[in-house]
């Protein structure tokens, strides 16, 4: 009976992950805006649906309204995340992919540091598990390297940095957007108040690298802990060749 009940729900979490994202509108890459623009109220519609999936931590409902929305603009045909831990954000970019039939090679990148306060041990990329997530152990930097020279030189990337917040590892990770044409950055943990106690590394890293980096737009998600920003390197129909 035990055996059953389990089966039973295990039936119903793999509906809710397939059902994810039904109520969404595509918009077709001849229509879409010069700049990202968030649809709100069509991605209202799913967003608890996903939360079903991966929970509301570390990603409120906000910061998954951006990445969802990042995604279906750019139409990435790579996804590099960089900091899987225990695999929400990858899960988010799976499940992305999958509902809004964008075929995306999803990429995600630890490094082996049991040693670390944050290290998951066991549960690294739990919620990937089974998944065509291709799983990286080394340097987020390094790896991202690896990843974008061994595709397409016309791919469309898109870029997340959720690993070592500190300033000197995000300004550095940062410079690949000079490696890749056409895409975006999402960069987690970039709330400021300044005076808070709270980490600005990440933030600050960004306002320090933008004069030197391609980027035509940029969204601070920056009304409360624990931030997101956006950073769109160009139009996703530019750069095709």
């Amino acid at each position: 009976m035990r055996l059953l009940e389990q089966l039973i729900n295990k039936f119903r979490y793999m509906r809710s992950a397939h059902e994810l994202l039904d109520g969404i509108q595509t918009q077709s890459t001849t229509t879409r805006p010069q700049l990202l623009e968030v649809n709100k109220w069509s991605t209202s519609k799913y967003l608890m649906k996903l939360v079903q999936v991966v929970g509301h931590t570390p990603y409120p409902v906000d910061e998954l309204m951006l990445m969802a929305a990042a995604f279906e603009y750019h139409r990435p045909e790579v996804v590099i995340d960089i900091g899987t831990h225990v695999g929400k954000s990858a899960r988010i970019w799976f499940e992305l992919s999958r509902r809004l039939r964008i075929p995306a090679t999803i990429h995600t990148i630890d490094l082996y540091e049991p040693s670390h306060v944050e290290y998951p041990g066991r549960k690294l990329g739990r919620y990937i598990r089974g998944l065509p997530v291709q799983q990286h152990i080394g340097d987020g930097y390094t790896c991202a390297c690896d990843i974008i020279r061994a595709a397409s030189p016309t791919a469309c990337f898109l870029i997340f940095l959720d690993g070592d917040h500190s300033y000197e590892t995000v300004q550095r990770e940062l410079k690949l957007c000079q490696i890749i044409k056409r895409g975006c950055l999402l960069v987690h943990d970039t709330f400021y108040q300044p005076g808070s106690n709270y980490n600005h590394g990440p933030y600050l890293a960004i306002q320090d690298a933008l004069p030197s980096l391609p980027v035509k737009q940029v969204i601070h998600l920056n009304t409360g802990l624990p931030g997101m920003s956006y950073l769109g390197l160009e139009h996703p129909n530019q750069g095709k060749t």
